[in-house]
């Protein structure tokens, strides 16, 4: 057997990585756990990036797939097969109020995103798009046009590539721990909702099709939306004939105690996306969309692997127990039992500015100093080293993201454990101590 150190220089020397250099290896998993090439076990607070939403190798999506293998590893997606069909059905049926009949497949967050664009386009006879400061959608041509312009990991990106990136119309998003207006929730009026309106009136040279927004803003800060936020919003949209698209590649399938995030806003959108999670495991994105914005030119979209036989087996089983088991209740009741946990370690560690959790989608956000919420981004990134070295994997994002980033993210499987909860918080408290006693001057 390799070692990590012979794994590691031989993807050196091979692989061309473009999404970040972490000296971890993953030889096995299951459950929330990894082990490395050399034995060493982690517990892993992320979901393998937020994709096995029922953590590593599940009994009935590996099942699943199998069953898919013993029929046939790929078939072709302009014929019909079962496991498409099925996940399609299940994905309508546990849909908001299962109006979203229609599944459009991609292959990846990106992909679909895409997809929302062209169903918007034809819907609505649009041509632009509102989307935020610290949005993420992808990084394809399309999708880095949409997501945020700010920081090292998209505006390097976009170095010599502006003739084939499109305009788009960006506006200041939700962010009330520091809210880009100095205002205070809730007498602000959520004034931040009142700029979508001012970028469809007047930032766009022609008619906007939709807009796009996150439930829960994951890459940019980890920022949920405030009550009220999406309802105004919605307004907005049905007074200019645009869509509301919500992008849930992160925060759909369970994940913030709802099956879809934007449940817990009270507001029904026009599409939803998804990705990450929606295979089981393999690669799957989608766009649920409702009957009446589900039209298409024939062969406008599409790939030779989208809606792959073997991830939809996956995706389908996973849908079943999510919704059999209700995971959604586990997510939320996990998800205070975590918060209840971190809410004591504020009161011990200065470091820690604010805390946002909508059921397992928790973030952190690190300050050094709490009255001027300074970024603590040496100390974020330290702790990020410091909890894998403590077996424990989380993740960073934040206002600066790339080599930067202040804020910690937490996203075990929607079907964790008590037990399982309570050894992250054990092993997150041991890493803000130490973490802490590195910079003690955080107050």
């Amino acid at each position: 057997m390799p070692t990590n150190r012979e794994i590691h220089d031989l993807t050196d020397e091979y692989v061309l990585k473009c999404m970040g250099d972490e000296e971890i290896v993953i030889d096995e998993a299951q459950g929330m756990w990894f082990r490395d090439a050399e034995g060493r076990e982690t517990l892993d607070a992320i979901s393998g990036e937020w994709v096995v939403n029922l953590g590593y190798r599940h009994p009935q999506v590996m099942e699943a797939v199998r069953r898919q293998l013993d029929k046939a590893e790929y078939v072709t997606p302009v014929v019909d097969y079962e496991s498409r069909a099925v996940l399609a059905q299940r994905l309508a049926q546990a849909s908001p109020g299962g109006r979203f009949t229609k599944v459009l497949f991609a292959l990846a967050g990106g992909d679909a995103v895409e997809g929302a664009m062209h169903l918007a386009m034809r819907a609505t006879g649009g041509t632009e798009f509102v989307t935020f400061y610290k949005a993420f959608h992808g990084r394809t041509f399309a999708t880095i046009a949409l997501s945020y312009s700010d920081t090292q990991m998209i505006e390097e990106s976009k170095v010599g590539l502006e003739r084939y990136l499109t305009k788009q119309n960006r506006v200041p998003n939700f962010y009330c721990y520091r809210c880009p207006f100095k205002l205070e929730y809730p007498s602000c009026d959520l004034f931040c909702a009142d700029f979508v309106e001012t970028a469809i009136v007047n930032q766009a040279d022609g008619k906007v099709a939709g807009v796009f927004a996150e439930p829960w803003q994951a890459n940019g800060s980890m920022i949920p939306a405030p009550e009220g936020w999406f309802p105004k919003v919605r307004e907005i949209c049905d007074r200019h004939g645009a869509l509301l698209i919500v992008d849930e590649v992160q925060s759909g399938l369970c994940r913030c105690g709802r099956m879809f995030a934007v449940e817990r806003t009270g507001v029904e959108p026009d599409l939803i996306v998804l990705g990450k999670a929606l295979g089981g495991g393999f690669p799957l994105s989608a766009v649920l969309a409702k009957e009446e914005y589900a039209n298409l030119l024939k062969w406008e979209f599409g790939f030779t692997q989208m809606g792959h036989p073997v991830s939809c087996a996956a995706g389908a089983a996973m849908v079943e127990v999510m919704t059999e088991q209700r995971l959604w209740e586990n997510a939320e009741a996990m998800g205070a039992r975590l918060m209840d946990g971190l809410r004591v370690m504020e009161e011990k560690y200065p470091l820690i500015g604010d805390l946002r959790g909508w059921g397992l989608m928790v973030g952190v956000e690190l300050v050094l100093d709490r009255t001027t919420k300074e970024e603590a981004w040496e100390a974020t990134t330290f702790a990020m080293q410091r909890a894998y070295e403590n077996g424990l994997l989380i993740g960073k994002t934040g206002p600066v993201y790339g080599d930067n980033g202040n804020v910690l993210k937490l996203k075990p499987a929607v079907n964790a454990t008590a037990a399982e909860i309570d050894e992250i918080l054990v092993r997150f408290d041991r890493t803000l101590a130490e973490v802490s006693a590195r910079w003690p001057g955080a107050r």
